[in-house]
């Protein structure tokens, strides 16, 4: 496949590895991110101030910060997969052009 630049474009599942990698990143910081913000409030507040909807929202915090790790540990899973499809593919193509020649 070119592109009208006379370069060669990614192949759908190549765009697809790419696309989970940035994403993977992506949540890895906000994963990050909200981890120092929970840690900062827990440690900032003190234990008379973590009760009611503060005790609430820190929880909520900590729960969500695990559903993003979660998320970017199962997205890291795909990624691999992807990479071992992409790796079949080019070896796949260098045998065909073996063959070809």
């Amino acid at each position: 496949m070119n592109n009208p630049d006379g370069g060669r474009s990614p192949h759908p599942i190549e765009h697809a590895k790419s696309r989970t990698d940035k994403v993977q990143e992506e949540l890895e910081i906000a994963g990050a991110e909200l981890h120092l913000t929970h840690a900062t409030l827990e440690n900032s507040l003190p234990a008379q101030q973590k009760k009611g909807d503060v005790k609430k929202a820190l929880d909520h915090t900590s729960t969500v910060e695990k559903k993003i790790n979660a998320a970017a540990e199962e997205l890291d899973e795909v990624t691999e997969l992807l990479a071992d499809e992409v790796a079949q593919r080019h070896e796949l193509e260098a045998e065909l052009a073996k063959r070809g020649r």
